[in-house]
């Protein structure tokens, strides 16, 4: 059984804390996780309930669990995975286990980058020339094409780009 009263209160919770250029933006887990879901219900020619189910969920751990920074991740591959781990208990816990073939993990990795990209594109849109945000987004390019979706995406960061130069978005 789920435990709704955990997931929504873990909801509450902001990302990027550890981030110094991102700590004072407010963005919640709920409100990631709700954009992860808007991106794969736009892009996803047939999401399963699966998928959305773990889009609106896919953080959920993170309240307990904490969250480490990505470049931390990197040059700490081991503590990542035993984070992870960690979050893959609490999400069971939760009562919300992934339950994704590889291709809907995929789906999700791409939607959970291009949220990311597009909330930092709205509030701070000069990080996205430092700090490895052109390879994320080169990735998640790339992953959209393996996907099939590709022309939504570039149509998405082209309207992004436009905004962020002052154009029309």
């Amino acid at each position: 059984m789920r435990d709704l009263h955990e997931i929504l209160r873990g909801g509450y919770c902001t990302r990027w804390h550890a981030n110094p250029d991102l700590a004072h933006v407010r963005e919640t887990l709920a409100e990631h996780h709700a954009r992860v879901a808007q991106i794969l219900l736009a892009l996803h020619p047939s999401p399963s309930r699966h998928l959305i189910d773990a889009a609106l969920h896919h953080d959920a751990g993170k309240p307990e669990c904490g969250d480490l920074p990505g470049p931390f991740k990197v040059a700490h591959p081991e503590i990542a995975a035993a984070h992870a781990a960690c979050e893959a208990r609490r999400l069971v816990e939760l009562g919300c286990p992934p339950n994704l073939s590889e291709t809907e993990l995929r789906w999700l990795k791409m939607a959970d980058r291009l949220a990311a990209y597009a909330h930092v594109a709205h509030v701070r849109p000069d990080l996205l020339g430092r700090f490895g945000w052109r390879e994320m987004l080169a990735e998640v390019v790339a992953q959209a094409w393996q996907l099939g979706c590709e022309v939504e995406v570039e149509v998405l960061i082209a309207r992004l780009a436009a905004a962020i130069e002052g154009g029309a978005a």
